[in-house]
């Protein structure tokens, strides 16, 4: 499986009012999604909420995801966990719902001390995986920043097929995309990122990409094409975008892109996992006001289907 640059969503995961899968809903999101340029889905990450999902709603969301999608992008799933043993239940779950790749963080809330932890991670997954692995980064969740020489030892393990470094660090990046034996995918998961990522071939797995694709699809097309000022403009519209954050205050991320969702007529909640609890009338007033604001080639393609 080869992911070609380009934007590659981190997609909110819709819930009923009891947690459960809202399978409509997620297929809506889907269509959406797929109706952009998107390079493929990763499922049941942070913004997905993957780590607070019980194993039976995560097997449901990867499973009717991939019965979604029906091949017409990959669809990626999230395994992180705090052991070895536990990716690799996780890997299992994923495997079963006919997924096209795992990805995996350093292990959670542990502090590394030794380089060499996340190396014996990736190697013992992908050894246990029957599908192709991804190595993600985010010190936001997991408390790691690894060296160019970590990295592309992990990046040489068989059957890791792509890195997303959530990372401002240009030069790392950019040796990452030049220098990484074979030249595997590597996408960055900083949203501001995504212009200087398509300038040099890279990737970007966007956090606001269930919301916004073709806004991010715009700012990754114009950058490729050398196309700073257009490159800009959508840039400053996706910075924009925070304000929606901002107005449901920070705490409640999840639950205020989902909000943005339902009012876009894909979603049918804004639930999110407790202990998030939910948006209060005022919030949602604030997040509807920004939106407002936005102009209409900002939202689009961001309708129901």
């Amino acid at each position: 499986m080869n992911i070609e640059p380009g934007i590659l969503p981190a997609v909110v995961t819709p819930l009923n009012e009891d947690e459960t899968i809202d399978t409509e809903s997620l297929g809506r999101l889907v269509e959406h999604l797929l109706r952009t340029e998107v390079k493929g889905l990763f499922m049941g990450g942070t913004i997905g909420e993957g780590g607070a999902l019980r194993d039976r709603e995560k097997a449901a969301l990867y499973r009717e995801t991939v019965r979604f999608a029906r091949g017409r992008v990959p669809v990626l799933a999230s395994v992180s966990d705090q052991s070895t043993l536990r990716v690799i239940d996780n890997v299992r779950l994923a495997e079963a719902a006919g997924v096209d790749a795992v990805v995996l963080t350093p292990r959670l809330c542990f502090p590394q001390r030794d380089a060499e932890e996340s190396v014996r991670l990736v190697e013992a997954v992908a050894r246990e995986s029957s599908v192709p692995v991804w190595f993600y980064e985010n010190p936001e969740v997991s408390p790691v920043t690894s060296s160019f020489d970590i990295l592309a030892r992990i990046a040489a393990l068989p059957n890791v097929a792509g890195l997303k470094l959530t990372t401002k660090d240009r030069v790392l990046f950019q040796r990452c995309i030049e220098d990484i034996p074979e030249r595997l995918p590597c996408f960055n998961g900083v949203v501001s990122e995504i212009a200087f990522a398509a300038s040099i071939g890279g990737g970007a797995i966007s956090g606001i990409g269930s919301m916004l694709p073709g806004l991010c699809i715009r700012v990754f097309n114009a950058a490729k094409a050398g196309d700073t000022a257009e490159a800009k403009r959508c840039q400053d519209a996706i910075n924009a975008t925070y304000a929606i954050y901002n107005g449901a205050g920070w705490p409640l991320w999840p639950s205020a892109q989902k909000h943005v969702l339902k009012r876009l007529g894909i979603l049918r909640t804004s639930v999110a996992t407790a202990p998030f609890r939910r948006l209060g009338p005022e919030e949602e007033k604030t997040i509807d006001a920004v939106l407002d604001t936005f102009e209409d080639w900002v939202l689009e393609p961001a309708r129901a289907v």
